[in-house]
């Protein structure tokens, strides 16, 4: 069955939204996009980083053999969408794209918002080899907690809902370097899955309309 979505709001998240989406939602279906690859090569000054210390976060990239597992997400409203379009475009410095999101038996397409960083943003760093990655993952953080909880906790995702066969090897090894820098650092791996601060958005839309406050 194919949903175009109509007047409708889906979005797919293939990062922090898979795990937290700090919204309401009336539906959710697990599910891949393809042609695309998973890259943490938008850096993070909002939630997981600083100015002078940004994190590392996900984006897309094309890549006709790749596909990316996520979760989409069917909206109750256009102010849930608001509060996606300031968290992820104003804030974050992503675009919009749509794409279709397969169920993983194929029964289900849904045609979703996505938001994809580019590098032309302010805040792209680009490509590092992995093991870079994770010496920045692994030493940042910001409002909404610690750059490694991201990381670990999109892998712990993917490890439930995706299917053995199609889990992302860059996603789990980059975790697998992260927590090895927490340990030689003597870095507890559950304190820095507890200290996630949640972000309140309530000053920057209408209090009525907003009802997803916290990432």
């Amino acid at each position: 069955m194919v949903d175009d979505g109509g007047n409708e709001y889906w979005v797919f998240g293939y990062g922090s939204l898979c795990w937290n989406p700090g919204f309401e939602y009336k539906d959710s279906m697990v599910g891949y996009v393809q042609g695309f690859s998973r890259k943490f090569w938008q850096g993070n000054i909002a939630h997981r980083g600083t100015k002078n210390k940004p994190g590392r976060v996900a984006t897309l990239v094309e890549n006709p053999e790749g596909f990316v597992w996520g979760k989409a997400f069917h909206l109750p409203d256009e102010f849930a969408f608001q509060y996606l379009q300031m968290r992820e475009v104003f804030m974050g410095g992503y675009e919009v794209h749509k794409v279709d999101v397969h169920s993983e038996d194929g029964s289900r397409v849904v045609n979703a918002t996505v938001y994809v960083a580019t590098g032309d943003n302010s805040q792209w760093l680009g490509e590092a080899p992995v093991d870079e990655l994770a010496a920045q993952v692994a030493t940042c953080s910001g409002p909404a907690g610690h750059n490694a909880e991201y990381v670990i906790l999109l892998a712990r995702w993917e490890r439930l809902y995706a299917p053995d066969d199609r889990l992302d090897a860059e996603l789990a090894e980059l975790e697998r370097l992260v927590i090895g820098r927490l340990t030689e650092a003597g870095i507890n791996i559950d304190d820095v899955l507890t200290t996630n601060k949640r972000v309140s958005f309530s000053s920057m839309v209408p209090e009525k309309k907003l009802r997803c406050l916290h990432i």
